[in-house]
């Protein structure tokens, strides 16, 4: 599993919104409702306390493809384009078990596809009369061991604690250079670290119909450095000015709080929802990129660019429901929506996160006692944001366009 993440790499890099919709089969067909209803090895990511729910030992896996036909920029400078990073496909997958001295204590462990965002525009008509090339990939993966408790019939705990590699590369217009404004393109390569973070979660049985569940997430700090740059000082009289140290600090994801509640209304039909909040203010707020060792006599040796991603603390919240057809099929749906992670005014292409309505559904199907099946479908719909650009030399008048659609295929196996 760690061999195929690694391998899809620079697929990852094209995460939708920051952040996956959801962790499992379960959680993604119900559009991320999952505080009180998770359970399989996934869990790690959701409610760690979930999976302390089975009784046996348990591996799950689930490929989600992406298609991001839906993500343009047009400006009043002509430019109407698709970002051409439009695919992607992100892997997760945990395995979690009961002690077998301690059946109470189950460990576990996930490797996850943690988020990201690939934002790839060609031949962009510039405010200094040329075309160029604009792109933001960054993509975070995660491996995360974890335990939870059965502290007593219907109440149980987790918690896991991570290990989080991300990694990014970014073109602003490397082919430009303006004297009279002072403008150098740039072109990063390369950077990557390592950071840390932790999750907890607690679920509560009120009945043998209802359950309450809630978690908790640390944000997690994306470390950006030891990368390379290239700055675009033809224009100076000084050519492109190699950079042999970039680093860009102050992106993260989000900490996040959620809370949610699972009702069993018959033997065969489920409803859930929850509320999640999101601390983006601090994710996506000040961010400072920074270059130092230039290799050109007569270049400034070091370069510190200021900027503001515009993040706002918000919520989403989801419902989401399961139907038994059969005994071994099951029939799994769910809508989410998102507030405005961006303020209004910080929009660009590289800053496209304005998905709002998430639809998914999906169905479980047993093949037999030890295995089963998931096939799961989401949309986020079409939505367009008009601003004034204030942040890169394209058209004053601006729009951003943003919808994806997504097939998930999900397999798991109990000893």
């Amino acid at each position: 599993m760690a061999l195929l993440a690694a391998s899809l790499a620079t697929q990852s890099w094209a995460g939708i919104g920051v952040l996956p919709l959801g962790f499992g089969a379960d959680s993604n067909a119900m559009a991320g409702t999952d505080m009180a209803f998770s359970s399989d090895p996934l869990s790690i990511n959701n409610n760690t306390a979930g999976i302390a729910k089975p009784k046996s030992a348990q591996f799950s896996t689930v490929i989600e493809g992406f298609a991001m036909n839906g993500i343009r920029h047009a400006d009043s400078l002509g430019n109407d384009e698709r970002s051409r990073n439009d695919r992607a496909l992100l892997v997760s997958g945990a395995w979690s078990k009961p002690l077998a001295n301690h059946p109470g204590i189950t460990i576990g462990l996930g490797l996850f596809a943690q988020g990201g965002v690939g934002y790839e525009y060609k031949n962009l008509n510039t405010a200094f009369g040329n075309s160029d090339d604009l792109t933001a990939l960054f993509g975070v993966f995660r491996l995360a061991p974890a335990v939870a408790w059965n502290i007593s019939d219907k109440f149980r705990l987790g918690f896991s604690g991570s290990i989080n590699y991300s990694e990014a590369e970014q073109e602003i217009f490397p082919n430009t250079s303006d004297a009279s404004s002072g403008f150098p393109g740039l072109d990063i390569k390369n950077m990557s670290g390592v950071s840390y973070a932790w999750r907890t979660g607690l679920q509560y049985d009120i009945n043998d119909r209802l359950t309450l569940g809630m978690a908790y997430g640390s944000d997690t700090e994306l470390v950006l450095k030891d990368g390379n740059a290239v700055v675009n000082f033809e224009a100076m009289g000084l050519g492109r000015v190699k950079y042999t140290s970039a680093k860009i600090d102050g992106l993260s994801l989000p900490s996040e709080l959620g809370i949610g509640l699972a009702w069993k209304i018959t033997p065969k039909l489920s409803l859930g929802a929850d509320l999640n909040w999101y601390r983006w203010s601090k994710a996506l707020g000040k961010v400072t990129t920074q270059l130092s060792g230039a290799q050109t006599n007569g270049a400034p040796d070091k370069i510190i660019i200021n900027s503001d991603f515009g993040g706002q603390d918000q919520f989403s919240s989801s419902v989401g429901s399961k139907y038994q057809i059969n005994d071994r099929t099951q029939f799994l749906a769910g809508v989410n929506h998102v507030g405005n992670v961006i303020k209004h005014g910080n929009e660009s292409p590289l800053n496209n996160l304005i998905a709002k309505w998430h639809l998914s559904a999906g169905l479980n199907h047993e093949l037999d006692q030890h295995w089963k099946t998931s096939l799961i479908a989401n949309y986020v719909t079409k939505l367009n944001r008009q601003y004034t650009n204030t942040q890169l030399p394209l058209g004053r008048v601006a729009q951003e366009t943003f919808s994806t659609y997504s097939v998930a295929i999900g397999v798991s196996y109990k000893w």
